[in-house]
C-alpha cells in the first residue's frame, strides 16, 4: 500500500504491545537456534507484521525471507517491503539501501511505489529537493492508480512553505472528494485535514469538514475502518483542543479510546499513547488532577509496552523522543510531583519514588533515541541492584517549563526541593556558562554562582546533614553541557566540596564494586596522525583548513594553548588552504593540525603507573587495537586521540592512526566473549570533545561506555589543554593504585576530584577551562 507521510503531531505508527523488549532483543541474537526447526518465514508474514505494528519482527522476518529468496523477482519485492518496514521504523539509512536495490530492478507502478517510499526517506532525512524528484517520478509512473498519485501529491504538499500549501491542499481536496468511498479515501481526508490544520486559521474550517466526513465514512464502514475511525476522532479532538474547546475535545478523545479498545494487540499503540496523553492534558486544564495523573500513567505504560517498535525519528527528521515521548514522561513527572504536595508522608514517598523511576525511563528512551538502537540500552537496563552507600547522593535535576525540580536520593530516602528558575532561563544560563568554560574566557564566575544557587544551594542542608562527599548527577537537557564541579558557592568550587560523577541513569549503570584494584591497562595514543587524515569528511577538512579557518578560532585560553580538538589550524602555520594545496600538501597540513605532542608524554607517564600495553601512533591501528582489546586482558582501556561526540551516534567517532573508530565500530571491536565475562572497569577518552551547544552530544560519552560494555567512562565536555590533560591523567591513575598498607586506592570519582583540585590550585591551571572538562560517567566506585 503506498504511504503518505502523515502530518499528525506524532508519526509513530502501529507499535507492537506484545512481549517484553528485552526478551525480544535476546531472541534477535539467538534466532538461528531458537527458530531452527520452525517453518520458513514468508513475505506475507513480514507484511502482516508491519501492518500490525510489529516493526522489529517484520524487519527480522523480511531479512530472513530475503536470505532464501527463490528468484530475483522475489528478492526485489522482498527488498521493497523490507525498505517499507525500515522506513516505518525510521531506520532511514537501512531503508534507503533496501529501497534503492529494489528501485533499480522494478518498473511501472511497482517502481512508482518504491519511488514514493524513497521520497519519504529523503523527506525524513531533510533532503527536500531529492524527495520532490522521487514524488514527481511516482506521480508519472503511477498512471491511472490514484493510490500512488494522491499519496505522492499529498507528500509533495509538505515540501511547500505554509503560505503556499493551502491553495494546493484545497485543489487536492476536490480531487479526493471525487474518489469513490474506500479506506484510502478516508486516509487521504485525515491527511488533508492534518495538513490544513497547520496552515492557520483559514485552514480550520476545511480541516473540520474533512474530519467530519472521514469520521462518518469510517463509522459507516466499521469494523473494516475501525482504525481510521479512531484516527479521525483523534484528529478532530486535536483540532478542538487547539481551539480551546476542552470539554468537546475530551468527549471525542474518549470516543476514540473506546473505538481503539477492541483492536488487536499492537494495532493501536500510537493512538493509545496520543489519546491518553491528550486526555491527561485536557483533564489537567479542567482541574481534574487525579484523573489527569491516571491518564499520564496509562500513556507511559503504553510507551513502555511498545518501546522496541518506536521509530527513532519523526516526520521532519527530529527525534520522536523529543516530539512525543519526552513531553509524556515529563507530564507524568510533573503530575506526580504536584500530587505529592498534598499527600500524606507515606504516599508522598511513593509519588517521589515513582517520579524518579519515570525520570529513569526518560533517560533510557533518550539514550535509545541517540544511539538509534533500542536493544543496546535494554541490554543493560536493571543490570545491577543499586544500593546508594552512606556519604553518596544521587541528584536528578528536572527542568520543567516553569521551574527546576531537584530530586535527591540518598540511603535515607528521597528529598525534593525546587528552584523558581523557568526552563528558558536554565537553558540560557547553562549555555552561557558552557561557552565561557569551553573557550576559557574570564566571565565564568557569574553564571557559576547563579547555577550553584539554583541547583545545589537548596540542597545544602540535606547534603551537610547526611555527610555527603560524593555527588552522582543525572543531568537534564542543557545542564549536560556544563561541568557541575565548576559551580561556585561564593567561596569554593563545588569540586572542592564533592567528588562528582555523572550518570545517564542508575538503571543503566553497573554499580558493583571493582573486581580488583586498578588492574592492567591498554593505552592507545596518537600524537602524529597517519592515513586517518584521508578518511575525514569534507566538512571536517573545511573546518580545519578552510579559507576562514583562522577567523573561526575562538577567543580566550582555547586559542592560545595546544588543545586536543578538531579545530581550525592557524593561518600562520601553513602556506595555503584546502583549496590551494596539492594532495601531499593537504595531508601535511592536516597532520600538522591534528598533531597532539602531549600524547607521547601521557603514554609514557601512564606506562609507569599501571602494567599493560601501549599502542602509540603507527601501532595504534584499528586492527591492532581490536586484537589487543579482544584479548580480555585489560580492565582499563585508555585512548588519547582526537574524538568528537555529536548529536547522534553516527556523528561520533575517535581517530585511530589509520582510520575512524565509530561508536558502532567500538561496539564491534569490544564484543568478544572475554568482555562479556569481564566488563571493562573504565574506558578513558582523554582527547574527545562534545559538540558545542548540542545538549545531546554528551550522551555520546555514555553511548561509548554502553557500546564498549564499560562500567565507567572518563571523557571531556570540551577540548582539553594538552599539558593539563597529561598531568590530570597521570594523577588520576595514581589515585587508583593502592599505596603502602594500610592505604587503600581511591574510588574513580574521588581520584578525579583529587586530580582536578591539584590543577585548580596550580595558578597556571586555575581557570576551570583546564580542569573542569573531565567528567566521569557511570560507576563512580
Amino acid at each position: 500500500m503506498p504511504r503518505c507521510i502523515d502530518a499528525s503531531p506524532s508519526l509513530l505508527r502501529r507499535w507492537h504491545a506484545g512481549a517484553a523488549a528485552l526478551l525480544w532483543c535476546a531472541l534477535l541474537v539467538l534466532w538461528p537456534a531458537a527458530w531452527a526447526d520452525a517453518a520458513p518465514p514468508t513475505l506475507a508474514q513480514g507484511i502482516e507484521q508491519r501492518q500490525q505494528g510489529q516493526l522489529a519482527l517484520s524487519v527480522h522476518t523480511l531479512r530472513r525471507v530475503l536470505d532464501t529468496a527463490a528468484s530475483p523477482a522475489e528478492a526485489l519485492r522482498t527488498r521493497a517491503e523490507l525498505g517499507a518496514s525500515l522506513l516505518q521504523a525510521r531506520r532511514l539509512e537501512e531503508a534507503d539501501a533496501a529501497l534503492a536495490a529494489a528501485y533499480d530492478g522494478l518498473e511501472g507502478q511497482d517502481r512508482a511505489a518504491v519511488a514514493l517510499d524513497r521520497g519519504n526517506v529523503a523527506l525524513l532525512r531533510g533532503w527536500p529537493d531529492i524527495a520532490g524528484r522521487y514524488f514527481t517520478e511516482a506521480i508519472v509512473l503511477a498512471g491511472g492508480d490514484p493510490r500512488i498519485r494522491l499519496a505522492a501529491r499529498l507528500n509533495q504538499a509538505r515540501l511547500l512553505p505554509i503560505a503556499q500549501r493551502q491553495e494546493v491542499l484545497m485543489a487536492l481536496l476536490q480531487e479526493v472528494a471525487s474518489q469513490p468511498p474506500s479506506a484510502a479515501k478516508t486516509r487521504w481526508q485525515i491527511n488533508l485535514a492534518r495538513q490544513l490544520r497547520q496552515t492557520g486559521v483559514a485552514g480550520q474550517a476545511p480541516a473540520h469538514a474533512q474530519l467530519v466526513s472521514a469520521r462518518e465514512a469510517a463509522a459507516a464502514a466499521a469494523p473494516a475502518q475501525a482504525r481510521l475511525l479512531s484516527e479521525a476522532l483523534d484528529a478532530l479532538a486535536q483540532l478542538y483542543e487547539d481551539q480551546g474547546r476542552h470539554d468537546e475535545a475530551l468527549v471525542l478523545t474518549r470516543q476514540a479510546l473506546a473505538s481503539a479498545d477492541g483492536f488487536p494487540p499492537g494495532a493501536a499503540g500510537d493512538l493509545l499513547i496520543q489519546l491518553e496523553w491528550r486526555q491527561a492534558r485536557l483533564l489537567r486544564v479542567l482541574g481534574r488532577a487525579a484523573a489527569s495523573l491516571a491518564a499520564y500513567e496509562r500513556a507511559v505504560r503504553q510507551i513502555e509496552a511498545v518501546r522496541l517498535d518506536l521509530p527513532i525519528e519523526d516526520v521532519d527528521g527530529s527525534s520522536s523522543f523529543r516530539t512525543t515521548l519526552q513531553p509524556v514522561y515529563f507530564g507524568l513527572v510533573a503530575a506526580l510531583l504536584n500530587a505529592s504536595d498534598s499527600a500524606a508522608a507515606t504516599q508522598r514517598a511513593s509519588y517521589l519514588r515513582q517520579a524518579i523511576d519515570t525520570v529513569e525511563l526518560v533517560r533510557q528512551s533518550e539514550l535509545q533515541d541517540y544511539l538509534g538502537d533500542r536493544c543496546e540500552v535494554d541490554a543493560v537496563k536493571g543490570g545491577s541492584a543499586t544500593v546508594i552507600p552512606r556519604g553518596t547522593a544521587v541528584l536528578y535535576p528536572v527542568v520543567l517549563a516553569e521551574r527546576l525540580e531537584l530530586l535527591l536520593e540518598t540511603a535515607d530516602g528521597i528529598t525534593r526541593r525546587q528552584s523558581p528558575m523557568a526552563a528558558p532561563r536554565v537553558v540560557a544560563l547553562a549555555t552561557a556558562f558552557a561557552g565561557e568554560l569551553r573557550n576559557g574566557t574570564p566571565g565564568f564566575m557569574t553564571p557559576a554562582r547563579q547555577l550553584y544557587d539554583a541547583v545545589l544551594r537548596p540542597l545544602e542542608p540535606e547534603l551537610a546533614a547526611q555527610g555527603v562527599h560524593t555527588l552522582v548527577v543525572a543531568p537534564d537537557g542543557a545542564l549536560r553541557l556544563v561541568a557541575m564541579g565548576a559551580f561556585h558557592d561564593g567561596a569554593r568550587f563545588a569540586i572542592e566540596k564533592f567528588a562528582i560523577a555523572t550518570t545517564t541513569g542508575l538503571s543503566m549503570t553497573n554499580t558493583s564494586a571493582p573486581s580488583t584494584a586498578a588492574g592492567t591497562m591498554l593505552v592507545a595514543g596518537m600524537s602524529d596522525p597517519g592515513p586517518v587524515v584521508t578518511k575525514l569528511s569534507p566538512v571536517t577538512v573545511a573546518r580545519l583548513l578552510g579559507d576562514d579557518a583562522a577567523d573561526r578560532l575562538a577567543p580566550g585560553l582555547v586559542a592560545s594553548r595546544s588543545v586536543r580538538a578538531l579545530r581550525a589550524l592557524p593561518a600562520t602555520r601553513t602556506e595555503g588552504t584546502a583549496a590551494s594545496l596539492d594532495p601531499a600538501g593537504r595531508t601535511r597540513a592536516l597532520r600538522e593540525a591534528l598533531a597532539l605532542p602531549g600524547v607521547d608524554q601521557e603514554v609514557a607517564a601512564l606506562a609507569g603507573i599501571l602494567p599493560g600495553r601501549q599502542l602509540l601512533n603507527a601501532s595504534f591501528t584499528v586492527d591492532r587495537f581490536r586484537r589487543a582489546a579482544e584479548s580480555g586482558d585489560y580492565q582499563i582501556i585508555h585512548v588519547a586521540s582526537h574524538g568528537v561526540f555529536g548529536g547522534s551516534a553516527e556523528a561520533s567517532y575517535i581517530l585511530a592512526y589509520d582510520d575512524l573508530l565509530t561508536l558502532d565500530g567500538l561496539q564491534t571491536l569490544l564484543r568478544s566473549d572475554a568482555f562479556r565475562r569481564n566488563p571493562i572497569e573504565l574506558l578513558s577518552l582523554s582527547a574527545c570533545e562534545t559538540a558545542e551547544g548540542d545538549e545531546r552530544s554528551p550522551l555520546g560519552i555514555s553511548g561509548a561506555a554502553m557500546k564498549a560494555r564499560a562500567k565507567s567512562v572518563l571523557g571531556s565536555l570540551w577540548p582539553v589543554a594538552d599539558e593539563a590533560a597529561v598531568q590530570l591523567m597521570a594523577r588520576f591513575y595514581q589515585g587508583l593504585v593502592p599505596g603502602p598498607a594500610p592505604a587503600m586506592p581511591l574510588g574513580k570519582a574521588q581520584a578525579l576530584q583529587r586530580s582536578q583540585i591539584a590543577l585548580l590550585r596550580n595558578p597556571e591551571y586555575a581557570h576551570p577551562f583546564f580542569w573542569a572538562p573531565f567528567i566521569l560517567i557511570g560507576n563512580w566506585l
